[in-house]
């Protein structure tokens, strides 16, 4: 959703009191995540028109009961021609789910 959502639909997938810690910044709640997230759009690191595009793999997920904790890899791919990486490194997640069933994002820490 980085590449082609909007911020507010980022936000929606967040919990009231999500943290997002990365090595340079940490934001507390969905307003400072969104307010996060706007200034590394116009940064150009992600949304659509910075033709990035981030590439997630190896998805581990364990659920207990309405919590649930993920780790995955990703890589940051530049727009340009040709394609380089910027940037590689690690999400691991806490996710809980709400009183409509749906899974939130709780907690985000990036590592590079």
């Amino acid at each position: 959703m980085a590449d082609e959502s909007t911020v507010p639909e980022i936000g929606a997938l967040c919990t009231e009191d999500v943290e997002w810690w990365m090595p340079e910044a940490t934001w507390q709640g969905r307003e400072d995540v969104l307010k996060g997230l706007e200034s590394m759009r116009e940064l150009g690191y992600a949304g659509p028109a910075s033709r990035n595009r981030h590439v997630i793999t190896n998805h581990e997920v364990h659920v207990d009961g309405d919590r649930a904790a993920a780790h995955s890899y990703f890589q940051l791919l530049s727009g340009g021609t040709p394609s380089s990486i910027l940037a590689v490194g690690s999400y691991t997640d806490e996710l809980r789910r709400g009183a409509d069933g749906r899974w939130l994002l709780a907690r985000r820490q990036v590592t590079s």
